[in-house]
C-alpha cells in the first residue's frame, strides 16, 4: 500500500499519483529533511553543555579494558580511537555520534524493505527522521544512536536470513548483535525479543531446528564475553549497579502515569499511537508474515519497561526508545490505512491528524533545542525560565577556571606538586572532559562511587584516594567538593566527610562556586594529606556550622505555609538565628529544636546546647518580588557577635 495524495484511495484511483511524486521524488524529499535535521542537530551539538557521560566514556577510553563497571568496552574504546586521532576535544566525539545517528534512516529503510513495500520503506526512513526518539540521537556522544542503528541493521539482516537462509545474512545478524552487546547491556533486550519471536510464532519455532540460528546466537553472545570476563574478575560491578543498586523499587501508580506521559510527549501522541497500533497489527493480524518479527521485538522492548514503570522509580526516558526502531517500519501502512479506510466525511479530519504528527515532532524538537539553549545560557536567561531546567547538566567551566588559582594557593602553603582531588567519578568527569590541559583527577571515594562501583575503575586506573596517598602523602592537595544537598541528614555523606577530615589536615576553604542556575555549589579547599589517617583535633572546616537543608539551592519558593529547616552551632553557643533575604532580615527562626528521630550529628557536639541546635522557619513570599534572591543565615552568639553563612540562590515566580 502507498501513501496517496489527499482524496485518493487505492480502490477509487489505482493510478493516482502518490503523495510527493514517484519514489525518486520521495527520496529527494527524505534527503532534504535529513539534511535540515542534520544541521539542526549539529547546532545543538555545538551549543549544548557537556554531560558527565561524555567525560565518562572519554576518560574510560584512556584505560582500555575488557569492560567497565557500568558499561561494556565499546564506547570507551571508540572514544579512545577518536581522541587518539583528533586530540582531547569533545567536538570530534559529538561529530562522530552525529554521523552514526545520520545513518539510522538508511538502516531503517534496509530493515523495512525486508518486510514492506519499497514505497513504505522510504516512508519509514523519513519517519525515522521525524519521530523524536529516533531523530534526536547524535547531539551528544552517547550510545543511543549506535544502538538504534545496530538494531535496525540486525533486524534487516535477520529478515533476509529468514527468507533465504543464507550464511551471509545469518552471520551479519550475529555480528550486529555482538556489536550491540559490546556497546551496551540494553541490547540484551532486543535479543530477548528475537527469542520471544522464536517461541511464540510458527515461523519462529522453525528456527530452533536450524543450526544457523544457533551459530548466530553464539556469534551474538561473543559481544558479551569481554564484559563477562571483566565482571567475573572484578566482583561483578555491572550486576551490583544495574541489578542490585540502581533499581528503586517503590510501587506507585504515578510512576506508570509519568512513564506514559514521557513517552507520549516525546514521541508525540500521533506517532505513539501509530507505533503501538503497528506493533499490535503485526503481532495479532500478521503473525504468520515477516512483519511479526519487528512487531514482537518492538512490543516486547516497550512492554518490558511499561510493566516495570509502576514499581521502578528510576526508569530513564530514553530506555524504551529502542522499541520504536522495529515498529517504525510498520507505521506507514498503519497511517495509510487510517486515512484510506475513513468514510468520505472523515477523510480530511484523518488527514489532518496524520499531518499533525510531523508538526508536533517539530514542536518537540524546538522544545529540546530551547532546553539545551537554556542550559547553555543559564546564567543570563530570565530567572523564571530557570525552573524549566529539571536535569543536572550544568556547565562546569567556572570550576575549571578556578582550579589553577587553588592549586597555586596549595603550593604556596605546602610546596610544589599539589594534587587535584574530586569527591567522586561523576564530578571528576565533568572537569576532565573537555579540559584543554588534559588533567586527570584523583577521586576521594564519595558514596555514589560505591553505589555505582565507579571506585572499581578509578582504583584500577590509579586515580583513587589510595593512589593519592601513595603519591602525595604529606603534600598539598586541592579538594574539589560539590556540596551535598542534605549533608547532616545523610549518614553515608556524613561518613564520607568524616573520613576526609581524618585523612587531611590544615584544611582551608579557597572558593565556593555556584553553577548556574545555582542548584549546584562546588567548594574548593586546600589541604595537606596526612601520612597516617587520624581523628581531627579541631572542628573540621568541611562540616558547616550554619546549615540549611530546606529550601534547596536554586529552588522556587512555594506560596503558602511551607516550613524550612536547618542547624546552627558555635563553640560559644547560639542565642538566635535570623533568616536574611538579599542581606535583609526576613524572619526569625525557631531555634533550639531537637526533633525526635532526627538528632543533630555529633560533629556539631562542640556547641554547648547540642543536640538542641536545630531550627525551622517560614518565609512570607507575598512581599518578595519575582525573580532571583539570595537567602542566608545570621546566627547571634551570647556575647552579641554574629556570624553569617549558608547562603544560596532562591527564586520566586
Amino acid at each position: 500500500m502507498q501513501l496517496y495524495e489527499l482524496g485518493a484511495t487505492p480502490e477509487t484511483a489505482p493510478a493516482g499519483k502518490p503523495l510527493f511524486g514517484d519514489d525518486r521524488s520521495l527520496i529527494r524529499l527524505g534527503l532534504l529533511i535529513g539534511a535540515v535535521v542534520f544541521f539542526w542537530k549539529l547546532y545543538i551539538a555545538l551549543m549544548a553543555n557537556p554531560i558527565w557521560e561524555e567525560g565518562h566514556f572519554a576518560v574510560s577510553g584512556l584505560y582500555p579494558a575488557l569492560g567497565y563497571p557500568d558499561i561494556p568496552a565499546g564506547f570507551p574504546l571508540l572514544s579512545h580511537l577518536v581522541t587518539s586521532v583528533f586530540g582531547w576535544d569533545l567536538l570530534p566525539l559529538r561529530l562522530l555520534s552525529l554521523l552514526i545517528a545520520s545513518l539510522i534512516p538508511f538502516a531503517v529503510w534496509f530493515m523495512a524493505s525486508g518486510v514492506v513495500t519499497q514505497r513504505q520503506a522510504l516512508w519509514a526512513a523519513i519517519l525515522s527522521v521525524l519521530i523524536p526518539p529516533l531523530s534526536m540521537s547524535g547531539t551528544i556522544f552517547y550510545p543511543e544512536g549506535a544502538l538504534q542503528l545496530l538494531l535496525a541493521l540486525m533486524l534487516g539482516c535477520l529478515l533476509r536470513a529468514l527468507k533465504d537462509d543464507s550464511w551471509k545474512w545469518w552471520g551479519l545478524t550475529g555480528l550486529c548483535a555482538a556489536l550491540g552487546l559490546f556497546i551496551h547491556f540494553r541490547f540484551l533486550i532486543p535479543g530477548a525479543g528475537v527469542v520471544l519471536f522464536a517461541l511464540l510464532t510458527q515461523q519462529g519455532r522453525r528456527l530452533w531446528r536450524n543450526p544457523k540460528f544457533w551459530v548466530t546466537g553464539l556469534v551474538a553472545a561473543a559481544g558479551l564475553v569481554p564484559s563477562l570476563i571483566y565482571n567475573a574478575t572484578n566482583d561483578w560491578p555491572a550486576i551490583a549497579f544495574h541489578v542490585t543498586n540502581r533499581p528503586d523499587w517503590r510501587p506507585d501508580i504515578r510512576f506508570l502515569i509519568a512513564f506514559l506521559n514521557q513517552q507520549i510527549g516525546i514521541t508525540t501522541p500521533v506517532f505513539f499511537v501509530a507505533l503501538l497500533v503497528a506493533g499490535k497489527k503485526a503481532v495479532w493480524d500478521e503473525r504468520t508474515t515477516p512483519a511479526a518479527l519487528p512487531g514482537v521485538v518492538g512490543l516486547f522492548i516497550f512492554g518490558l519497561y511499561f510493566l516495570q514503570s509502576p514499581a521502578n522509580r528510576i526508569l530513564m526516558p530514553h530506555w524504551p526508545f529502542l522499541a520504536y526502531v522495529p515498529l517504525v517500519a510498520l507505521v506507514p501502512a498503519v497511517l495509510t490505512a487510517f486515512v484510506d479506510k475513513a468514510p468520505p466525511s472523515q477523510r480530511r479530519l484523518r488527514q489532518g491528524i496524520v499531518a499533525l504528527g510531523p508538526v508536533l515532532a517539530v514542536a518537540v524538537g524546538l522544545g529540546i533545542t530551547a532546553y539545551q539553549w537554556a542550559w547553555a545560557n543559564a546564567a543570563t536567561i530570565p530567572a523564571e525560565w530557570r525552573a524549566l531546567n529539571f536535569m543536572r547538566n550544568e556547565n562546569w567551566a567556572p570550576v575549571q577556571a578556578e582550579i589553577d588559582a587553588a592549586k597555586a594557593r596549595a603550593e604556596q602553603r605546602f610546596g610544589t606538586g599539589a594534587a587535584l582531588a574530586v569527591s567522586g567519578h561523576v564530578p571528576a568527569t565533568h572537569l576532565e572532559m573537555p579540559d584543554t590541559q588534559h588533567r586527570l583527577y584523583y577521586t576521594l571515594g564519595e558514596p555514589y562511587d560505591t553505589f555505582t562501583r565507579f571506585n572499581t575503575a578509578r582504583q584500577s586506573w590509579g586515580l583513587d584516594i589510595e593512589a593519592l596517598k601513595r603519591s602525595h602523602s604529606g603534600k598539598g592537595v586541592v579538594l574539589i567538593l560539590p556540596a551535598p544537598s542534605y549533608l547532616y541528614h545523610q549518614p553515608s555523606e556524613m561518613a564520607f566527610y568524616t573520613e576526609l577530615c581524618r585523612r587531611f589536615e590544615a584544611i582551608e576553604p579557597f572558593k565556593a562556586i555556584d553553577l548556574p542556575p545555582d542548584r549546584t555549589r562546588v567548594t574548593l579547599y586546600t589541604a595537606r594529606l596526612k601520612p597516617v589517617a587520624s581523628a581531627a583535633t579541631t572542628a573540621c572546616p568541611l562540616f558547616p556550622a550554619l546549615y540549611l537543608a530546606q529550601p534547596p539551592r536554586g529552588s522556587f519558593l512555594k506560596s503558602g505555609d511551607a516550613n524550612y529547616y536547618g542547624m546552627a552551632a558555635d563553640p560559644a553557643g547560639i542565642t538566635q538565628v535570623e533568616i536574611l533575604i538579599d542581606g535583609k532580615v526576613a524572619s526569625k527562626a525557631r531555634y533550639g529544636l531537637d526533633p525526635e528521630g532526627a538528632q543533630a550529628p555529633e560533629v556539631l557536639k562542640y556547641d554547648p546546647d547540642w543536640p538542641r541546635i536545630q531550627f525551622d522557619f517560614k518565609i512570607d513570599t507575598a512581599h518578595l518580588s519575582a525573580g532571583q534572591h539570595r537567602l542566608s543565615l545570621r546566627a547571634t552568639r551570647p556575647d552579641g557577635t554574629t556570624v553569617e553563612g549558608a547562603e544560596r540562590t532562591i527564586y520566586k515566580r
